[in-house]
């Protein structure tokens, strides 16, 4: 059984000034697969007419698409909601700077899985660091993974 990493105890505990880059990402890469992974209810609470539970804890993660018959085909749609989750949630990356771009190449596909690749800044101190990254969402299991 796998144990889940102390993902809040990171956020709060890793001081700014003994921060060393490579760790910070891989922390940062670490906590967005783990978002994009945990079930999000909002679809079940209906949570569009409270706006405030949308962005609390309640709606924490990404809706399961393997319950939604049929999957949402619409990839700019899908890719927009994904970069609302990371806005959302993920408060070290500047939310204005967040794209998801859904890889639409025929060369790039998986199998039951959609690509894309998210690009954003650090709202750490001192110099400009971007996160970029590729995730595979296999979605007949509602699985996302950090390529």
């Amino acid at each position: 059984m796998d144990i889940s990493a102390p993902i809040l105890f990171d956020k709060l505990s890793l001081r700014h000034e003994h921060v060393r880059l490579p760790h910070w990402r891989e922390v940062i890469v670490r906590d967005i697969e783990s978002l994009l992974n945990d079930s999000a209810h909002s679809a079940r609470l209906k949570l569009k007419k409270y706006p405030h539970c949308e962005a609390s804890v309640l709606n924490y993660g990404l809706p399961s698409l393997s319950q939604q018959v049929p999957v949402i085909t619409d990839l700019l749609e899908l890719a927009r909601h994904i970069q609302r989750i990371i806005a959302t949630f993920e408060s070290r990356l500047d939310p204005r700077s967040i794209k998801v771009v859904p890889l639409i190449n025929k060369g790039e596909t998986w199998v039951l899985a959609i690509l894309f690749d998210i690009h954003a800044r650090c709202n750490l101190p001192g110099e400009e660091h971007l996160v970029n990254l590729r995730i595979a969402l296999d979605y007949s299991y509602g699985m996302v993974r950090v390529l």
